[in-house]
């Protein structure tokens, strides 16, 4: 939490620890000079703020503002003395008035601070869980769960959000040729502007896929796109598959391309593995990176598997993350089930591994 956020409870610990000056004079029926009163008061206030602000930004160091706080206090009662601060002493009842009334009036000074504070955290915590909620329903909307099927292939892609919303995306489009576009998309952040960016990524990536482009072309186009609708900071990974319309001298296969993003996996008919690694620059960084694309033949039965970080990137209650061989080992264990089936596995089993702290977002695509 920035310091401008904590500075109604930095006033607030400085009423409330200055009261200690005031309280030490009344111990002594109110015998010490104003003066000497006002300066312990300030100091023992701006030494509570310098222990919480230690606290919160480096607790390393609070030994040091122990032994700060010792030599300063030598330091002030030696200035004390050397502007006569500690004297005239006050009669009796004036001294124990004045101590009274700076108590009262630093207690409510206080009271006011904290409230201050909490009614600001309480309008940003609001705030915030609005924007995520917001979050929330535009990812519903924007990314719905995908289930097709066609002579050669079956689709079935979904995403979960986390309770930090960010910006998956899974979807699909038709070419004009009859071809099949499917895309998974990764937006860096989380709430709202991780959101709306996706939803911005989604209508770039329909606007230019009916035109026929190749993969590579798709991703140079949308790297082109994306910088004019984001924040500096802000990119995007994707994977995304193109898929004939018709099989090329009865040779099934499809093209894939990634940018940034972890790489799919083919799992074949026969028992074998593939990772598909080759990997492209990041979309939204560079100006003109190159995203080149790979042909990848199938057989019947073959599935392919494309993911998020969200998914291997759960972390159970020793620190360790659910990985991609235990990812892989649920898909192997699943594989001739329905896809929608593979894909309810995976996720109890990253339920049960522990709590995901990203989306998990899947497109499992099976040839036949």
């Amino acid at each position: 939490m920035p310091l401008s956020r904590l500075k109604f409870l930095l006033l607030g610990v400085f009423c409330l620890t200055g009261m200690i000056g005031c309280l030490l004079d009344a111990v002594v029926l109110g015998a010490k000079p104003f003066g000497e009163v006002i300066v312990w008061i300030v100091f023992t206030g701006i030494m509570a703020v310098i222990y919480l602000v230690l606290a919160l930004r480096a607790p390393r160091w609070l030994l040091a503002g122990v032994v700060f706080h010792l030599v300063a206090s030598h330091v002030v009662r030696f200035l004390i003395a050397q502007f006569h601060l500690n004297r005239p002493a006050p009669d009796l009842p004036s001294g124990v008035r004045f101590a009274a009334v700076t108590s009262i009036v630093l207690c409510l000074l206080s009271c006011a601070f904290f409230l201050l504070f909490f009614y600001c955290e309480a309008r940003h915590s609001i705030r915030l869980q609005t924007e995520l909620s917001l979050a929330h329903d535009m990812q519903k909307t924007l990314v719905p769960p995908m289930e097709l099927s066609a002579e050669g292939w079956e689709l079935y892609g979904v995403s979960l959000p986390s309770d930090n919303v960010g910006g998956d995306l899974v979807d699909v489009v038709t070419q004009q040729d009859g071809s099949l576009v499917a895309y998974i998309a990764d937006i860096s952040g989380h709430g709202l502007p991780a959101g709306i960016l996706m939803g911005r990524f989604k209508t770039a990536v329909r606007t230019c896929t009916p035109e026929s482009l190749n993969l590579s072309s798709l991703m140079a186009r949308l790297n082109s796109v994306l910088p004019q609708v984001k924040e500096p900071e802000m990119y995007a990974t994707s994977a995304a598959v193109h898929i004939p319309a018709h099989p090329v001298n009865s040779i099934s296969s499809f093209e894939y391309v990634l940018a940034g993003h972890p790489a799919p996996a083919v799992f074949s008919r026969s028992g074998s593995v593939t990772r598909l690694e080759q990997r492209s620059a990041l979309i939204g960084l560079l100006p003109s990176p190159e995203f080149v694309s790979r042909k990848v033949e199938v057989h019947p039965g073959d599935l392919l598997l494309i993911f998020t970080d969200g998914l291997i990137e759960i972390v159970n209650a020793q620190a360790e993350e659910f990985g991609w061989l235990r990812l892989q080992a649920v898909v192997e264990q699943n594989k001739n089930k329905p896809l929608k089936r593979i894909a309810n596995a995976i996720f109890d089993e990253g339920r049960r591994w522990g709590n995901a702290a990203d989306d998990r977002t899947l497109l499992l695509i099976r040839f036949r």
